[in-house]
């Protein structure tokens, strides 16, 4: 028997879409395969209050005549204005005005604030500033500090990763083709890696802005599972990626997301109908192999300068300074702008958790299984997060990381303090001990996923199910005991819930 869901259909857009923009929404529409649109996914263009200018190298051909600006079809997702997408005002939090790409200096030095002058976190050079286990008795102010502290530590790596994937982006536009885009493949994976496991600390100014602090950058860097590969390919078109306003577009067609189909698929065809502007128009056809490769080489460039920029503001978002976020956080109850009290800081933590209850195991699991009420069919394949680099596995993996740094410590093998410390310290060590045999269990469980998700799907779904059915033996405790036993408060995106 399949697992029942009963989610609202329109829950709050996931507590992620300021509510301005729910109201300028009206007409988008939504690609429709194998399942129903998913009740959270409402494109919209989360754009910034300060534009970040992220521009490319420029090195690609003219666009087609006629082809700027074209409207994406029912296929492709939402449709925008101009070539940038609808730009409703206060769509997200504040963004760095980068100038071209967010590059150089202005990155360096936004790490080096983060880490307390620690440097940048460079792959194979200097560290980003570690969490360092604190002394002493356990406290909720050491556990909101811990936390903010590993918040910090995966943003400052990850702005490092983002600026690696910046640099082999640009390379790439100079010079398509191998082995330069091998080299932006393997940066794309470097920094999704690190980025999977930054996904659990969604609390902040990754969070949404109807969140305590939230500045909407998650959905700035990786927008998934909104993602339109036909809106990504009418940009390719249009070039609307080389044009001022791309930073502002629509967020199906930017970050990592977008990036992960302009390196790893190399297709010459395209997702869109054939109502669309590039097919009845015949633009698309027009793009000779060598032009469609510069194109996306360039397009990759443009969005990881992009990211660069959102990584940078993520990470000073987070720097130990005064009026940081992390600030606000650690000084909870004791004036803190945001949050009146301890508890309601450790409720905006313990929300972040829940990654694993919604995104995992619904969305990257259930979903393709056919377990969701969105999904009309035995299996959803076209569900799957990670299709064009075959990383569906590896991202399941990163976020189980992830939440291993957030419940049970930030150091290496879980070492550090954690929710599990203060289930000990309330007298439920029994249960601090079952979630970790949980997690222990979800984390074999995707490690046998051999072959990958992808392939597992339809070769060995038993084995997909085996992972659904340990992330749920986890998920099943935070929702139920661990909520109970600490006192907080289940997320609107929980509430309902009773798979």
């Amino acid at each position: 028997m399949r697992p029942r869901t009963n989610r609202a259909r329109n829950e709050k857009a996931s507590r992620r879409l300021p509510a301005a923009l729910l109201l300028s929404l009206v007409g988008v529409t939504t690609a429709v395969a194998c399942r129903k649109p998913p009740p959270d996914e409402v494109v919209y263009t989360g754009q910034s209050a300060g534009t970040v200018g992220a521009q490319p190298p420029g090195t690609g051909g003219t666009p087609p005549s006629g082809a700027g600006g074209a409207p994406p079809s029912g296929t492709g997702g939402a449709q925008s204005s101009g070539t940038g997408g609808a730009q409703p005002s206060g769509a997200g939090g504040a963004a760095p005005a980068t100038g071209s790409g967010a590059t150089g200096a202005t990155t360096a030095a936004s790490t080096s604030a983060a880490t307390g002058g620690a440097g940048g976190g460079e792959p194979g050079g200097a560290q980003c500033a570690p969490v360092a286990a604190p002394e002493g008795p356990f406290t909720k102010a050491g556990l909101l500090t811990a936390a903010a502290d590993c918040a910090l530590n995966r943003a400052c790596e990850f702005e490092a990763r983002a600026r690696a994937l910046h640099e082999s982006a640009s390379a790439l536009a100079r010079a398509p083709g191998e082995p330069s885009a091998a080299a932006a493949r393997d940066a794309w994976r470097a920094a999704i890696a690190v980025w999977q496991e930054a996904e659990i600390f969604r609390f902040g100014p990754a969070a949404s802005s109807l969140q305590p602090g939230g500045q909407d950058l998650r959905d700035q860097i990786y927008s998934w599972p909104l993602v339109s590969r036909c809106k990504i390919e009418e940009q390719i078109v249009s070039r609307a990626y080389a044009q001022p306003g791309f930073s502002s577009s629509l967020i199906n067609a930017r970050g990592l997301a977008a990036l992960e189909y302009l390196v790893f698929y190399g297709g010459s065809d395209n997702a869109c109908s054939q109502f669309s502007t590039i097919n009845a128009g015949r633009t698309w056809a027009a793009l000779g192999a060598g032009e469609l490769a510069q194109r996306k080489a360039d397009y990759a460039a443009a969005a990881a300068a992009d990211v660069l920029a959102r990584a940078g503001a993520l990470a000073r978002a987070w720097a130990p300074e005064a009026g940081s976020f992390r600030e606000q956080l650690t000084r909870a109850g004791r004036g803190s702008a945001v949050f009146a009290t301890e508890q309601d800081a450790l409720n905006a933590v313990s929300d972040a958790m829940f990654y694993v209850e919604k995104e995992l195991k619904d969305w990257k699991l259930g979903r393709p299984l056919g377990f969701t009420e969105d999904c009309v069919t035995p299996t959803c394949p076209e569900a799957l997060e990670s299709r064009f680099a075959l990383a569906s596995t590896s991202h399941l993996r990163a976020n189980l990381r992830g939440f291993r740094r957030l419940f049970q410590g930030c150091g290496e093998g879980g070492e550090g303090l954690g929710f599990d410390d203060w289930l000990r310290e309330v007298g439920s060590a029994d249960l601090a001990d079952r979630m970790l045999d949980a997690l222990s269990g979800a984390e074999a469980a995707v490690e046998g996923l051999d072959p990958p998700l992808e392939q597992a799907l339809v070769s060995d779904r038993a084995k997909v199910e085996a992972v659904y059915y340990a992330v749920k033996a986890l998920t099943d405790l935070i929702k139920t005991e661990l909520v109970t036993a600490l006192n907080l408060e289940l997320p609107q995106s929980s509430e309902g819930d009773n798979d």
